[in-house]
């Protein structure tokens, strides 16, 4: 049992929708522009089967990394295209903590996609234009086999998406770019994956954002110019062209074969999880431990049954590793974490 405690210490669209060119959003991209994947290593042994498109001509090429774990999958992974890409895992957690982007802004962008994404629902990250990342799959508990994937956006959400971050970039670029502006510019992208609703209505949403950032006038004027000059309407159909045209699929997959979830081991201990009270607004990381079974271990949050669910701002990543960023307020958390040693032996969790 972990116990956290916490303290309290637009206008412009229609106008944005003209026929405006936007021919670098969909120009070739030069190959040395787009280095391939690093570091390449065999697939980890826990994973029966895998496809990862290692060819430079894909949408994005991927291997797995040499600092893949019996706890997580690593991928080596880069978009080949000069637009920016949605992508989202299914099947398995995309632990972002242990995953690392090119840059600030995309690392920020897919944090804010993160936090959005429903437990049932896809988890969904985005690759900028020619971009590298390091991404970490938690491996799945024991259970059920589970298939992985990883893969492009529906046609309409991705195509958002590369308008949004071309829109962001810019913005960000000349310092014209509010953390709350990005957040809701990311919110307005993954509601795209849900549904999706018409492509219209997201381009609105994300006017909406930046009608609403907290700029002076003069910023503000510039921004709506931004938005006006890229989320346009030609863009939009070129970069549905282009993915629709793609001459293969854009997947990266893997299969992970059933486990025994009633392999119990009384004596399997968690250790470390006595957190104590946080301070709202603050961050803190922690490593679970165990003892009592056969090293490594493996750690899960389990959801009691009917009860609330897990906080969006504690994250616990198979390799114990522990995120904790409590927002303002004040409230205390009570989770069950089960441990799973290297044979597939588990913690007794009482309900």
């Amino acid at each position: 049992m972990i116990s956290v405690h916490k303290n309290a210490a637009r206008a412009g669209l229609t106008a944005a929708l003209c026929a405006v060119a936007l021919s670098a959003l969909v120009r070739p991209a030069s190959p040395a522009s787009a280095p391939g994947p690093s570091a390449c290593a065999p697939r980890p042994s826990w994973i029966e089967t895998a496809t990862t498109p290692e060819e430079a001509q894909s949408p994005f090429e991927s291997c797995f990394s040499a600092r893949s774990s019996l706890a997580e999958a690593v991928l080596s992974i880069t978009n080949n295209r000069p637009y920016a890409q949605l992508l989202t895992v299914t099947g398995a957690t995309l632990d972002l903590a242990e995953s690392g982007f090119a840059g600030a802004q995309e690392t920020a962008f897919s944090r804010v996609l993160a936090d959005v994404s429903p437990a049932s629902g896809p988890s969904a990250f985005l690759l900028g234009p020619s971009q590298s990342a390091i991404l970490a799959i938690d491996r799945p508990p024991p259970g059920p086999a589970q298939d992985v994937q990883i893969v492009a956006a529906p046609g309409n959400a991705f195509a958002v998406a590369a308008l949004a971050w071309r829109l962001v970039s810019a913005a960000a670029a000349r310092g014209w770019l509010p953390a709350s502006t990005r957040s809701c510019i990311a919110s307005a992208v993954y509601g795209g994956l849900q549904g999706p609703p018409h492509p219209r209505e997201q381009l609105e949403r994300v006017d909406a954002c930046v009608d609403s950032a907290p700029l002076a006038s003069h910023a503000k004027r510039v921004l709506h110019g931004l938005a006006a000059s890229l989320l346009v309407d030609r863009a939009f159909k070129e970069v549905i062209h282009r993915q629709g045209t793609e001459p293969r699929p854009a997947r990266i997959s893997f299969a992970v074969p059933p486990s025994d979830p009633y392999l119990t081991n009384p004596a399997i201990q968690l250790q470390g999880a006595n957190i104590g009270s946080i301070p709202s607004d603050s961050r803190i990381v922690r490593h679970l431990g165990a003892s009592g079974g056969v090293a490594p271990y493996r750690f899960y949050i389990v959801p009691e049954a009917g009860g609330p669910p897990v906080p969006s701002w504690l994250h616990l990543a198979a390799d114990g590793t522990l995120i904790i960023e409590p927002p303002t307020g004040s409230l205390a958390v009570d989770l069950d974490v089960e441990v799973v040693d290297s044979r597939g032996e588990h913690s007794v969790i009482v309900y």
